[in-house]
């Protein structure tokens, strides 16, 4: 499709013809070089993570990466970022705008999924100290592109062990007892009465879950040990949208009767489901 502009001309009284020409073959402006800026464009449109998991939406790091405050923290799930524009402010600042994203697991496809909060507008101001490298090197401190092994690493035990099943516990109270398992090798726990439930917790939706009006049952895998309290809990299959990590703290306040084998209490390894339900909707 053509478009006609109309441009109305100014004559050019009093100047001379000399002028008029050396006015039109003046070079155009030519846009100053930004590795800067470059780097930080590459950032639109990837997948991204805040390396420190911070739930603020305005965040400022120095030349280095670290931030800058002690902004509050949350689930990795919580954490996404969609980078849409980058500008500059002044000469030592570079400014990302766009927006939080929330990461809810498909149990169909066994895959994270990001879901774009919009009402959620993120700053992230990062200073540059006049170096691409440099300023390159503060990015990869504060994003992740993906869910690469550092991320995994931040994130606690809950996660570890849902992303590295093999993954050891440290020495804690359960270290050299004989864990009976409930699951996955029957023959083991035969003879072991499974714990029983004595007092629960319930959990509230994140804000995030309760907008986008997201429920469903995750899995847990712990230790509820021979005092009928929950240890070494981790993710067995995730939810997202944070809702993991409110069922990990809810889970770790409740209490169980022990399992029973021979009349002694023991520690047994489980599986446990936890459903987070979305209130319907008030009627009119």
């Amino acid at each position: 499709m053509w478009l006609l502009v109309a441009v109305g001309w100014v004559g050019l009284t009093g100047v001379s013809g000399s002028a008029q020409g050396a006015a039109a073959k003046a070079p155009a402006a030519v846009k100053q070089a930004d590795a800067e800026m470059d780097g930080a464009e590459a950032l639109i449109g990837r997948a991204l993570f805040l390396r420190g998991f911070y739930s603020e939406n305005d965040l400022s790091y120095d030349a280095s990466g670290k931030v800058q405050g002690t902004p509050k923290t949350g689930d990795w799930t919580l954490a996404g970022m969609d980078v849409l524009q980058v500008q500059r402010r002044g000469a030592q600042v570079i400014e990302l705008d766009g927006v939080r994203v929330a990461i809810r697991y498909n149990p169909d496809s066994h895959q994270f999924e990001r879901h774009a909060q919009n009402d959620e507008k993120m700053k992230v101001r990062v200073a540059d100290a006049g170096s691409a490298a440099g300023f390159e090197a503060a990015l990869e401190v504060i994003f992740a592109q993906g869910i690469d092994p550092e991320l995994q690493h931040a994130m606690p035990a809950m996660w570890q062990h849902y992303f590295n099943p093999g993954l050891g516990w440290p020495q804690d109270a359960l270290t050299g007892q004989t864990i009976y398992a409930l699951n996955g090798l029957p023959n083991q726990a035969k003879d072991v009465t499974p714990p029983s439930v004595l007092h629960k917790q319930d959990s509230k939706l994140t804000g995030e879950a309760e907008k986008d009006r997201v429920s469903g049952v995750l899995q847990l895998r712990m230790v509820v040990d021979a005092q009928g309290v929950p240890q070494r809990i981790e993710v067995a299959r995730p939810l997202g949208y944070g809702l993991d990590e409110r069922a990990v703290e809810a889970i770790a306040r409740w209490r169980f009767t022990p399992a029973m084998r021979g009349g002694q209490p023991v520690a047994a390894a489980m599986l446990l489901n936890y459903s987070f339900e979305v209130a319907a909707p008030p009627r009119r």
